[in-house]
């Protein structure tokens, strides 16, 4: 059941989705969903004109308006004089809606059947342009003369050509009663009321050509039966019913094709792969060669990559059901005739698409634009739905923090955290003659300047702070030095000073120099005992050697005084 054949159309009446398979590969879907879908004829009601767009917005019965254009209503002069506030219209929607628009609806009403189509409000017969023998176009049209009734407007498809007479009037009057129940019932309804809804899945599936119809219920196959009786189509088409347990699209794999059909990357045959992105002002095609290297020259890599991605373009098309502008980046080439070649190819490619896109030139930047006739929701707006979180965007915003003005707390804390200095008293030696908002300000600036450096570049302050400590190391050991050569020459200097004076008759008494230290016997004690009682006399009198510093030059000045006092005396 899953193998293919080319033409067929699989119609999943319980889902209101039909699938045009050609060559293997879904090709276009036929989707019935959503509350407003092109081709429906309303009764609305006029809510708001404005001049300033000439438009007016009608309300559908939908959460969103409807908007009419002023070139969409029938008649001569301007708006405000062709409608009223609260007026009732009858109104059909040529434009589904996208986004956050609303549809687009007309005033000019058209019922589409099997070879004609109806205008009501527009007199005269018009041929379809396909229809190339002026004898066949000539028998058309007096067929209608006679037939369709005065200031009724007809358009003959190109499905008429070759139809007999009977045919064509039985399609009209299908037509001409529509028309009137859907007058009838707008003159005893209220707006906003929904008219007509145009033609159903089945009848819109079995206007395709194919070889082959299968659908899923028992009242799907005698519509389509009756339908293809009717309309004296081809015999040879098989319908067929599905009996399966699993649904329809599922056993025949067309799920995977919707699945597909959502994705931004479309993979190619030969290695290369499409970008399909769609905005809400246009679509963007970007073509890459991905792994195609099979080819002799990077020309003809880059030509067949081109050739493959315009079939695959042409199909997406009408399987997403694109509409609006878009825009097609191919690989650049530089032979003049390779770009003619593939502009062919594409014009061949979308010559069987119904929505009749018209291309552009080629630039020079590998680009080519084409619009394509918007025909009902792209499949995209369909099967999926905004994402919550991001709106669409596809990406999510963090929370921008901007940092705050640190009070004095937090800056305490950061100091005491980083171990910086707070009252730097070393540089403010003369604190007493300075003014005490002076000083406060020289030290904020310090720590501030600090805090700066810590927080531009944690590893430079991380290294200067072990620098200084190594410094300070070196300063202390240096005053220890110091201070222990000091001991050692004052002990030197004690042992010489001290002398002994031996007479015979007086005892004997030692003569100790007035400044040398009186020092108690003390029993002889090891070698490594006497080490660490000299390393503790230096720090016994490190204490007191802090105490004592240069005056500064004021007390100098004051002390000075009474000295030359006592000179002069």
């Amino acid at each position: 059941m899953k193998e293919t054949v080319a033409n067929k159309i699989v119609i999943a009446e319980r889902d209101n989705i039909a699938a045009v398979i050609e060559k293997g590969k879904v090709a276009e879907f036929y989707v019935h969903r959503g509350e407003i879908i092109l081709g429906d004829v309303y009764l609305a009601q006029v809510e708001n004109i404005l001049p300033s767009i000439e438009a007016a917005f009608v309300n559908v019965g939908s959460d969103k308006m409807g908007f009419l254009h002023a070139q969409d209503v029938m008649g001569k002069g301007a708006l405000q004089d062709k409608l009223k506030p609260k007026q009732k219209i009858v109104v059909q929607v040529v434009k589904e809606p996208v986004g956050h628009k609303g549809p687009r609806v007309t005033t000019e009403i058209s019922l589409p059947g099997r070879f004609l189509v109806l205008m009501p409000n527009e007199p005269g017969i018009n041929v379809s342009k396909k229809i190339t023998s002026a004898k066949e176009r000539a028998r058309l049209k007096s067929i209608l003369n006679l037939l369709k009734p005065v200031g009724v407007g007809v358009i003959v498809r190109t499905e008429a050509e070759g139809q007999s007479e009977s045919d064509i009037q039985e399609d009209l009057e299908i037509l001409l009663e529509k028309w009137n129940n859907i007058i009838t019932s707008a003159e005893s309804m209220t707006p906003p009321s929904l008219l007509y809804r145009d033609q159903d899945l089945l009848y819109r599936a079995c206007s395709e050509e194919t070889q082959e119809i299968v659908v899923d219920t028992a009242f799907a196959l005698n519509r389509v039966q009756n339908i293809l009786q009717n309309w004296h189509m081809n015999k040879n088409i098989n319908v067929t019913l599905y009996k399966g347990s699993e649904p329809l699209l599922v056993a025949m794999d067309i799920h995977k094709e919707i699945k597909a059909a959502l994705q931004m990357k479309v993979n190619l045959p030969s290695g290369g792969y499409l970008f399909i992105q769609t905005t809400e002002a246009l679509t963007v095609i970007d073509v890459n060669s991905g792994k195609f290297t099979n080819s002799a020259t990077q020309d003809e890599t880059i030509l067949k990559t081109n050739i493959e991605a315009v079939h695959e373009i042409a199909r997406q098309l009408r399987l997403r059901n694109i509409g609006g502008m878009i825009i097609i980046d191919f690989i650049d080439m530089t032979s003049r005739v390779d770009k003619l070649a593939m502009m062919e190819e594409l014009e061949m490619a979308i010559e069987s698409d119904k929505a009749k896109p018209q291309v552009g030139q080629l630039s020079d930047l590998g680009l080519v634009e084409m619009t394509r006739h918007r025909q009902g929701q792209a499949i995209s707006e369909i099967f999926a739905k905004r994402c919550p979180h991001c709106q669409g965007n596809g990406y999510i915003m963090e929370d921008i923090k901007f940092a705050s003005a640190t009070s004095e707390g937090e800056y305490r804390a950061k100091a005491a955290k980083l171990k910086l200095p707070m009252g730097n008293k070393k540089k403010f030696n003369n604190n007493k003659f300075n003014k005490p908002e002076e000083v406060k300000e020289q030290q904020q600036s310090i720590q501030e300047e600090k805090l700066e450096q810590v927080s531009e570049n944690p590893s430079v302050t991380a290294q200067t702070e072990v620098n200084e400590i190594k410094e300070e190391k070196e300063v202390k050991k240096g005053r220890a030095r110091g201070r222990s050569r000091k001991i050692k020459e004052a002990d030197v200097l004690a042992e010489n000073t001290a002398q002994t004076v031996i007479n015979e008759a007086s005892e004997i008494a030692p003569v100790i120099a007035e400044n040398a230290a009186i020092k108690p016997d003390e029993p002889e004690q090891p070698a490594e005992v006497q080490s660490e009682v000299k390393a503790e006399e230096p720090e016994a009198e490190a204490k007191p050697a802090k105490r004592t510093r240069r005056p500064n030059r004021n007390s100098q000045k004051r002390t000075r005084k009474p000295v030359k006092k006592d000179a002069e005396e």
